[in-house]
């Protein structure tokens, strides 16, 4: 079993992840928990304190890996026969960030060798469970060495998440989507069997009405929105014109053209920016595809603007999304239909 665990800070994953290796356990003796926070300072110490405590009396032998997965795991498990160790490594975004940023020597390509460590403990253990992290909903502008942070884990989390045997987002200690990667295959097939034939296709886009696809930032819901919505043109909302978006066929980064509409980018000076654009665009586009960033996650931004921003956009969204005819939200590659489709009929049965 390959258990791929996401959430955000402080959403109850880690415990969550605890109770499901254990019980994996059950059947594959053997338990050891990947440690891959480094103890610089007071607070990470602090952590690591917490988490021990939290494993205590559970059974688990500790590995410390901070950098370079494949060679630790190998000196690790030395010895160890193959499937007889359930293995729980927490958590992927201390380990990308000690590769990108620890060390005299970081590595320049990440996602290739953490993968080939994952692939390691996939074939050594019985069972493996891996915790990841939700940071991909900020509004706030991330520095380069942020936005390099966030592409690197978002695609090791895509990578992880079609290997895997199960995906599971933690909210509120909740597992809300615990079927994510078992409803992949059906879900596939299910698109593939709609789309054959350009008939067909011109026939399901000519009564198609508005359609959205949302997620956290490099989750991969462009590479989703062209499987699902094939012969879509996009046009990109960090540079595309201001009118253009009452024109096209689909927008991706609609988030980025709404921050532009806010900072007085297309001459919106009534104080209504959001509640006009949303009923000008239902009105003038009304089979508009639509990809944008969830936004509302985090931290309250300390910039006024930040804040007016991430709020605006969460209600145009809201708007938006309640006047399309199809909403599908995007995690780790794997997408969940929210409103409309048959998945999302089936859900309801």
């Amino acid at each position: 079993m390959f258990h791929v665990i996401t959430g955000g800070s402080g959403s109850g994953k880690s415990e969550y992840a605890e109770t499901m290796i254990t019980e994996y356990a059950a059947c594959a003796g053997n338990l050891y928990y990947v440690a891959t926070m480094m103890p610089y300072d007071e607070e990470t110490k602090e952590k690591i304190k917490r988490h021990r405590q939290m494993r205590l009396g559970k059974g688990f032998q500790t590995i410390e890996c901070y950098r370079n997965l494949r060679s630790g795991m190998e000196k690790g498990f030395c010895g160890a026969k193959n499937c007889e160790m359930s293995v729980l490594l927490e958590c992927m975004s201390n380990l990308v960030a000690n590769e990108l940023f620890a060390g005299e020597n970081p590595l320049a390509n990440v996602a290739d060798p953490i993968m080939e460590g994952i692939e390691f403990l996939r074939k050594k253990c019985a069972n493996l469970v891996v915790v990841t992290n939700e940071v991909f909903s900020e509004c706030a502008q991330d520095s380069p060495e942020m936005a390099q942070y966030k592409a690197v884990l978002g695609e090791i989390n895509r990578r992880m998440a079609q290997a895997a045997d199960q995906v599971t987002e933690v909210v509120y200690g909740i597992p809300v989507r615990a079927d994510l990667a078992g409803r992949r295959n059906n879900y596939d097939t299910a698109v593939r069997e709609k789309i054959q034939g350009k008939i067909v296709e011109k026939k399901r886009q000519e009564a198609a009405g508005m359609r959205m696809v949302i997620g956290g930032a490099y989750q991969g819901k462009l590479d989703y929105a062209k499987k699902l919505y094939p012969g879509v043109h996009w046009i990109d909302g960090r540079n595309c014109k201001g009118q253009e978006v009452y024109i096209c066929e689909g927008i991706y980064h609609l988030e980025a053209y709404i921050r532009r509409m806010l900072q007085g980018e297309f001459d919106r000076t009534d104080g209504e920016e959001g509640e006009k654009f949303c009923r000008e665009l239902v009105e003038k586009n009304p089979r508009l595809c639509m990809i944008t960033d969830e936004l509302g996650y985090g931290l309250v931004p300390v910039d006024a603007f930040d804040r007016r921003y991430r709020e605006e956009t969460g209600r145009i969204c809201t708007r938006l999304a309640a006047a399309s005819e199809r909403v599908d939200r995007v995690v780790c590659g794997i997408g969940t239909v929210l409103k409309g489709g048959e998945q999302a009929d089936e859900d309801r049965a």
